[in-house]
């Protein structure tokens, strides 16, 4: 296993999506730059981002030698929703990188995990499992992917392709369609400390901070790990 571990944030500076209500720009391009400016410190970032806007003639997304800015074009299926373009970006990324790291986490490029020195140290030592992702047990059929944890050749091996699969006009998620083809899979498990984010979420425009009630889920997380490694039991 190399030792090595990447971080990959996904952005779209300018939403090119349905479902969307946080499109401003200079608060989304702020929080993009906040991420970056507290990610580099941990590893190398890849930062991806599909829309129009020229990242080329913005310095300020210059800044660090191990920040690696990666420009895809905006989506064509503006209708098929975030998940679907966040996967088919990973997909080209995947597919035109000359040396794709090994593995690495990746992170919603807004989103700001609490407590990520653990969550960072957790992945780094994790020899054993390929897949790190949050999901709960049934009825619930999706899983979180703000933020997992992969190795290169599971992701191609389980999910290179899955994006054609999602439409959120319809009311199929990214996230469902992860959830059913990890089901089949050999090795995933939860993240023994439940990362939680703090940022505006794109599709309602919610605040997430660390509430009491999230402090809590993620103490409940923690003591029912053992029992449990592929559902939160809570």
């Amino acid at each position: 296993m190399d030792k090595k571990l990447a971080i990959v944030l996904t952005a779209t500076l300018i939403p090119n999506a349905i479902l969307t209500v946080h499109t401003d720009f200079a608060q989304r391009r702020a929080a993009y730059l906040k991420a970056i400016d507290f990610y580099h410190q941990y590893a190398e970032v890849y930062f991806l981002e599909n829309s129009t806007y020229n990242l080329a003639s913005d310095a300020a997304f210059h800044q660090y030698a191990n920040v690696h800015i990666r420009k895809f074009p905006p989506s064509k299926f503006y209708a098929k929703g975030k998940g679907f373009q966040e996967f088919e970006m990973l997909d080209l990324w995947l597919g035109t990188e000359p040396s794709a790291p090994a593995r690495w986490i990746k992170i919603t490029g807004r989103h700001l995990v609490s407590d990520f020195d653990k969550v960072f140290a957790e992945c780094l030592n994790e020899h054993e499992y390929p897949l790190i992702i949050e999901q709960e047990r049934p009825p619930c059929t999706k899983v979180l992917t703000n933020i997992f944890y992969v190795t290169t050749a599971y992701y191609r091996r389980r999910f290179t392709g899955i994006y054609r699969l999602a439409d959120d006009a319809a009311g199929v998620f990214i996230e469902h369609i992860v959830r059913q083809h990890i089901q089949l899979a050999d090795k995933f498990r939860l993240f023994q400390h439940l990362p939680l984010t703090k940022d505006i979420s794109g599709s309602t425009g919610e605040v997430f901070g660390l509430t009491l009630k999230r402090r809590l889920k993620r103490l409940l997380g923690k003591l029912t790990y053992r029992f449990n490694k592929q559902y939160r039991i809570f």
